[in-house]
Parts: C-alpha cells; structure tokens; sequence
C-alpha cells in the first residue's frame, strides 16, 4: 500500500496543480489567479511546432468541419476556433429545466513548453425561446448566473455545468498535446 501511494503521488501533484476556470460575475477567470481569462496549460518538452501541428490534428480529428471552425491562424504561433456544444446543460426557469446550448470561441497561443488556453466570445441560450444566459445580468433579460445588482448566485448548477465544461475542454486538449501516441495503431 506504501508504495502504491508513492506511485501515484506525482499523479496527484499534477491534477492538483492543474489550472482552472471558475465562473465570476466577470466572466471566466483563472481559479488561481482571478486577474487572468485565461489559463496557462503546461506541456513539458514540447515545442510550438510540435502543439501548433497536434492542435490542427485535434480539430481535425474532433470537428465534423475542421475547415470552416478554424477562425483565425498563424502558423506556429496562434490558433482561433469556432466550437458548438448543443444541449450541453440546463437553467432553471422557476420550476422548469430549460436546455441550454453553447458558442465559443478558443485562442491557443503556442510557446515551448506552454500554451495559453483563452475562451473568448461565449454565447450561451436557452434553446426554449433563445434566451441569452449570462455571467451577471438581470432577469428581465434572460437567466443570469449572478445578480448583476447584489452579486447573488442565480444559476449554481449551470455556474457548475459550465465549468467543468471549460475545464475538462482545456484538460482535453492540453492530453492531445503532450500525448505521443496514435490512436489508430494499426
């Protein structure tokens, strides 16, 4: 048992460790460093070169039109893309759970060892009547997940859905870059 612990505790060391997005009424920021919109996901021994090329290859892998998500580019350096995520969590609406869908944007900036992971130009709806569901707002005007008045929280689960919906996003590509394997190893 000893020493399956001091197996797995580098393991531990690294989720712990791992950068975060929390909801504020600001918007998404860095749970560690609420200054930031932005996360910093580490990628030891590798280059730019090396991630720019595994992101193309996970978008082309993971998007049904890889060509018309890709916004913006500069090879090497900067990756922009467009992503839709249907039906991904719900608002409450009184007693009613309405469906929300998502837009989002992603910027990755690549550097040797690191890439700067920045969700920008979010738009959430309720798809029962469209919605809009914001950081902070009114109810007038849609279903905000803070008072923009007193700072409340409004919508917990969705403020919840939706980060980790952020995080496993950002876990996710950050995997795809330091992975050295293939999937079809045929």
């Amino acid at each position: 048992m000893k020493y399956l612990l001091i197996l797995l505790l580098p393991l531990f060391s690294q989720v712990s460790y791992a950068q975060q997005y929390e909801i504020t009424p600001d918007g998404l920021k860095d749970k560690s460093n609420a200054e930031n919109t932005f996360l910093v996901l580490e990628t030891p021994s590798k280059t730019a070169v090396e991630m720019y090329t595994k992101a193309i290859a996970y978008i082309n892998e993971n998007y049904k039109n890889p060509k018309e998500v890709i916004k913006a580019e500069t090879e090497n350096e900067f990756l922009k893309f467009r992503t839709h995520a249907p039906q991904f969590t719900q608002v409450k609406n009184g007693y009613i759970n309405l469906d929300v869908s998502m837009n989002y944007t992603t910027e990755l900036r690549f550097k040797d060892g690191k890439v700067r992971f920045d969700i920008v130009d979010v738009d959430i709806t309720a798809d029962n009547g469209g919605r809009s569901v914001d950081f902070s707002g009114n109810v007038m005007a849609g279903f905000p997940i803070f008072n923009e008045k007193n700072g409340k929280l409004k919508q917990a689960d969705a403020k919840v859905a939706i980060e980790n919906y952020f995080n496993q996003h950002a876990k996710d590509i950050q995997t795809y870059l330091i992975s050295d394997s293939k999937k079809d190893d045929w």
